[in-house]
């Protein structure tokens, strides 16, 4: 290498070096709220003059920082033009409610789960580095695609490019050596910015530093598959309301962003209930179900249309209406409508899903009714005046499987409990059949000597009942009826009063007999039992559904942990504001309750005092309603706090309010027999080796007390 070539190489390595230290110089100190930095000491990190993420121990910061970079003398000028530092998220000393100590904690877990030593506006982060991440706490319901989906949304957001820059080393993975980075994602110079940005730099400390993100029109995305850090953890740190105004990402990206949130900023809290609970972190972490989707709205316009069809095939049938020769066109609206609906669900569910999900065989009922309502448009379309005759019945046909549509009725939620009966009825079919069983066994005995006694009579021909006793199948139809409470012949006599004046007391004696065997006994025994286990069958088959359990289990665990977040706020308070009521009741919707899990799983002690301010709050009522925990809640202090130590830690409390939620069972009172005497057992152990410790010392002592009696004899008597 020549001199001159040398000499133009140092040139651009000095003037490198040079904007990268002035760019850390604004960033640090030099930027737009410089007049606000003697008040950001007291939550700035360690290191003076330095980004805000830059306190690490040595040997760990990022490479970057070491790397030559080429950039223009305005980069960094530019660039805080166009967007907000993290140090504004500080200088927020609240962009969530939360107390300078816990925004610093909770950017400094962000950081440090995703895995950076050091943060700037240049470093970048691929989609597989933030699925790695994700995936080590725990949430592992999403991919490697749909996480480069997510930061491609958030990358066009922002407008991101990446320049040429042979010097300029930009991605940075968590958890790996620098030189297994280069070919994970585009390198270069990247260049971004929010597509509006204001920051008040004259705002005092305390203040909130705006951000405002305005929605822009949905631009094409870009594929680089990596963000930069620094918008990714500025979007983290938002709140989900801007975020959603936005309209940074699409619905299932919104989703996953609420999940990954939940996971990247909480503590130890959900890992805990998520084991107390026995559900998986990714189940606790997931946003509920959006209740905004067009399926749930549609659901009570699909009730009204099934109502209206029902309507309609009844005025179809009436003969004052049947000739109206508008009916073809509402039956194709109704169809028409049916497709709409499989199209949407379809849309919503997916096609695979919508084909062996869990509402398969109503899917499948569904298309089946529409293709037959579309077969009876297309068929009454082409039959003629020839065909009537054939069309007659055919269309009897039709109609009745037009009224099946009605069943479609049971697989709305709005129906639950139609549904269940239903399921109970359907259980239950298997004991109506042996109730069946029963009762014609009853019947052909009383039949068969009905017939022989009676029906061969004489006298049973005068009265005219021949006909009612001519075999056994005509006396079990009798009996049936008279058991049944329609004893009469086709003249409209009672049987049962001209078969007493007949025969007499004999007959009399065996009517009465066998009428209260059957409708007194039979039948009452067998609705008593039919109704019972109907009702139990429902009930199992409600509750035991695998999905219904998994639902429940996770509706439990997130009640619980904004349980324990109401707990933590409201210790954190009376430990700041001094435990005055008033203040606190009327901060009890902070949204600190978000950055607590930190104070939850290492210093939350509530006191009595605490636990009884906070079971006054309406929102701790309504979860705790929502846990089914009993109503005499100011005594559940002493209950949970078994060791009488005063206060109830984490642990303590959880498990003190899972298990004193619901009904008393079988299972807890045999639990707590089994402790008790597993308790005495221990007891009467202890008793019997502190007895037989007792007899060995006594032992000793009188031992030694006889040796010592045997010493002293002698030598008083030799003394005297």
């Amino acid at each position: 290498m020549d001199r001159e070539v040398f000499s133009t190489l140092l040139d651009n390595a000095l003037h490198s070096m040079r904007d990268h230290l002035l760019e850390i110089y604004d960033i640090g100190q030099g930027s737009r709220y410089s007049s606000m930095e003697n008040s950001l000491d007291q939550i700035t990190l360690p290191q003076q003059g330095g980004n805000a993420f830059d306190d690490l121990p040595a040997g760990l910061e990022s490479p970057e920082g070491r790397m030559p970079r080429e950039v223009s003398s305005g980069s960094a000028m530019d660039h805080r033009r166009t967007t907000g530092s993290l140090r504004s998220y500080e200088a927020k000393q609240n962009p969530f409610g939360v107390s300078v100590h816990d925004a610093k904690a909770v950017i400094e877990r962000l950081r440090l789960r995703l895995g950076f030593m050091k943060v700037s506006s240049r470093a970048l982060i691929t989609g597989r580095a933030l699925q790695e991440s994700v995936e080590a706490l725990g949430l592992t319901r999403y991919t490697v695609q749909e996480m480069d989906d997510f930061v491609n949304q958030l990358a066009s957001y922002i407008s991101l490019k990446l320049e040429d820059d042979e010097h300029h080393l930009n991605l940075a993975s968590p958890g790996r050596p620098l030189k297994a980075q280069k070919g994970d994602g585009p390198s270069g110079k990247p260049d971004w910015h929010w597509p509006l940005c204001q920051v008040e730099p004259q705002s005092p400390v305390g203040s909130v530093v705006s951000m405002e993100l305005n929605p822009t029109p949905r631009l094409e995305l870009v594929s680089y598959n990596a963000v930069p850090v620094q918008a990714l953890m500025e979007v983290f740190l938002a709140d989900e309301r801007d975020i959603l105004r936005a309209r940074i990402f699409d619905s299932p990206s919104f989703r996953q962003f609420q999940a990954m949130r939940e996971i990247l900023l909480a503590g130890d809290t959900n890992r805990l209930v998520a084991e107390l609970t026995f559900v998986r972190i990714n189940d606790l972490a997931a946003p509920p179900e959006d209740r905004s989707q067009p399926l749930a709205f549609m659901e009570h316009l699909v009730t009204f249309i099934i109502i209206a069809n029902a309507v309609s095939l009844s005025l179809m049938a009436d003969p004052l209406y049947a000739d109206w020769s508008g009916w073809q066109g509402v039956e194709a609206f109704f169809a028409s409508f049916l497709l709409v609906e499989i199209a949407l669900r379809m849309i919503m569910e997916g096609f695979s899903r919508y084909w062996v999900g869990d509402e398969m065989l109503w899917n499948l009922f569904d298309v089946a009714l529409a293709l037959v309502a579309w077969t009876d448009i297309l068929v009454l379309q082409m039959l003629t005046e020839e065909s009537e005759l054939f069309s007659t019945g055919f269309l009897r046909i039709i109609r009745l499987i037009r009224l099946v549509r009605v069943m479609r009725v049971f697989r709305l939620k709005v129906f639950k409990e139609l549904r269940l009966m239903v399921k109970g009825l359907l259980a239950g079919i298997w004991t109506l059949s042996l109730a069946f069983v029963l009762l014609f066994s009853v019947l052909y005995l009383v039949s068969g000597f009905a017939t022989i006694a009676i029906g061969n009579n004489a006298r049973t021909t005068a009265l005219g009942l021949e006909k009612q006793f001519a075999s056994v199948p005509d006396s079990m139809f009798t009996a049936f009826r008279c058991f049944t409470g329609d004893c009469n012949s086709d003249s409209g006599q009672p049987i049962a009063s001209l078969l007493a004046a007949e025969y007499g007391i004999p007959f009399i004696l065996c009517f009465v007999v066998s009428y209260m065997l059957v409708a007194m006994g039979i039948f009452n025994v067998i609705l008593a039992v039919y109704v019972d286990i109907t009702m139990k069958a429902a009930k199992e088959t409600e509750t035991l559904t695998a999905e219904q359990h998994a639902r429940e289990s996770i509706r439990i665990a997130r009640t619980t942990r904004e349980l324990l977040k109401k707990f933590a706020s409201f210790h954190k308070i009376m430990k700041e504001d001094g435990g005055e009521l008033d203040e606190i009741l009327k901060m009890d919707s902070r949204p600190s309750v978000h950055f607590t899990d930190e104070d939850i799983y290492e210093n939350l002690a509530i006191s009595k005092e605490c636990f009884l301010m906070v079971i006054q709050d309406r929102t701790v009522q309504h979860l705790m309603d929502d846990l089914d925990l009993p109503p005499d809640r100011a005594n559940l202090f002493e209950i949970i706090d078994a060791d009488g130590s005063g206060t109830l830690h984490i642990t303590e409390l959880v498990h003190g309010l899972l298990k004193i939620r619901g009904d008393v069972k079988k299972s807890d009172t045999v639990a707590s027999l089994l402790a008790t005497k597993a308790v005495q057992q221990m007891v009467q152990e202890m008793r019997q080796e502190s007895k037989a410790e007792l007899e060995a010392l006594h032992k000793d002592v009188v031992a030694e007390l006889k040796a010592h009696l045997r010493w002293r004899g002698p030598a008083r008597s030799a003394q005297v």
